[in-house]
């Protein structure tokens, strides 16, 4: 076998939404009251009645307080909900403490995504936010003794196995609809990426050229991919069609470039290379032009872009691990969001609140949900092999 060249400077990682059908959830015509960052509503979950009430119950009641606005009282509180479910549908009202009504989300389906589906709208009503318990996030787990690609809810209930290569996957990036995958694969024999539909797995490859094929992300409109080829030399930063064509290359440097994140409007694409030395974060026009240094310094990698195009994201060596930091779309001074353990991978959910990220512990790798605004994470993943580079749907 003749092999194929190899070469990356540090870590690729990529950048997520619905495969059970739902029945959108439904609101009353009441006024959205916004609230900031840092607001604390409080809000009580009457048991829910019904067959799947008790679990329905628990569900939401996750569900809102992950959400990250709300502490969740056993009485009284600003706000109550209240309802009913069965295997197939949940139904609720949501009250003011003086028994005004705000919403009535109802969600019909397989119970979890429907739960997911009517906190989303509570936290929406209520907030004016968006939520995150109906997205889905695609992540690698070497679980079965190789790295594949699997699929699962925020919460990791619902975990599907998408690829069976028995090989090398990485790199998974969803498209915003969350009905297609982009990633690398081994399988050849080599580093290629591919696109499959979710949730079906249907595959094709859509970048095989010789050496590196990496990285690859959507943009928001799903019609491009941002990704890593070293086919003339270096590897560098390209954007093609969705389907692998009108090929375009956007960086010429004598270093490598890697982990490309588009912004919400695709006009620009953040990424990291070492073309200065060590890897820092630079933002792209995704037509081409001149780069931008957004980062201000150390080892710096994995940049993602906030759906709300305010915060990008990455991982920057600290001591002998990574944290988590976040700078401004336009550069300026970086803030450390999490640096327990050794922390990489991160990928912003679809609030523009949460990042989801992969936490090395002594020999174990899982993936944890970071409050920014709270400053707290909740682990994710247990029990499941190491799991690695997260990507949210819906974002």
């Amino acid at each position: 076998m003749t092999c194929r060249p190899f070469c990356a400077p540090f870590r690729l990682a990529a950048a997520a939404a619905a495969f059970f059908f739902l029945a959108a959830a439904s609101l009353r015509a009441y006024d959205v009251e916004v609230v900031k960052p840092g607001d604390v509503i409080t809000l009580r979950v009457a048991p829910f009645g019904g067959a799947a009430g008790a679990e329905a119950t628990k569900i939401l009641t996750a569900d809102l307080e992950r959400s990250g606005w709300f502490k969740i009282v056993g009485s009284g509180g600003d706000y109550a909900v209240e309802g009913s479910a069965s295997a197939g549908s949940v139904q609720s009202k949501v009250f003011r403490s003086n028994g005004t009504p705000v919403a009535s989300p109802s969600a019909s389906g397989e119970l979890r995504r429907a739960v997911h589906a009517v906190a989303d709208a509570i936290v929406e009503k209520i907030t004016g936010n968006k939520g995150i318990a109906s997205a889905r996030i695609a992540f690698i787990s070497d679980k079965s003794g190789h790295k594949e690609l699997y699929v699962s809810d925020y919460d990791f209930f619902n975990v599907v196995r998408l690829t069976s290569d028995n090989s090398i996957v990485v790199a998974p990036a969803f498209n915003r609809a969350g009905t297609r995958l982009a990633f690398t694969s081994y399988r050849s024999g080599y580093p290629d990426v591919y696109v499959a539909d979710y949730p079906s797995g249907a595959r094709r490859v859509v970048a095989r050229y010789p050496g590196l094929n990496a990285g690859a992300a959507f943009s928001p409109d799903g019609a491009r991919l941002a990704l890593t080829l070293s086919k003339d030399g270096n590897p560098e930063l390209y954007v093609m069609s969705a389907g692998g064509s009108n090929l375009q290359r956007l960086t010429r440097t004598r270093g490598g470039e890697s982990s490309p994140s588009w912004s919400p409007d695709g006009s620009r694409i953040a990424y990291a290379s070492d073309d200065g030395g060590r890897p820092q974060i630079y933002v792209i026009p995704s037509s081409g032009g001149r780069a931008q240094r957004v980062s201000s310094g150390g080892y710096c990698t994995e940049p993602s872009w906030s759906p709300d195009g305010k915060r990008i994201a990455y991982s920057v060596r600290s001591g002998g691990g990574f944290a988590v930091c976040a700078v401004g779309a336009e550069g300026g001074g970086a803030e450390t969001l999490y640096a327990n353990g050794s922390c990489e991978d991160p990928d912003w959910a679809p609030d523009s609140r949460h990042l989801i990220f992969a936490r090395t512990s002594g020999s174990r790798t899982d993936l944890y949900l970071l409050d920014t605004t709270r400053k707290d994470a909740v682990q994710i993943t247990r029990n499941f092999g190491n799991c690695t580079q997260p990507s949210w749907a819906g974002r």
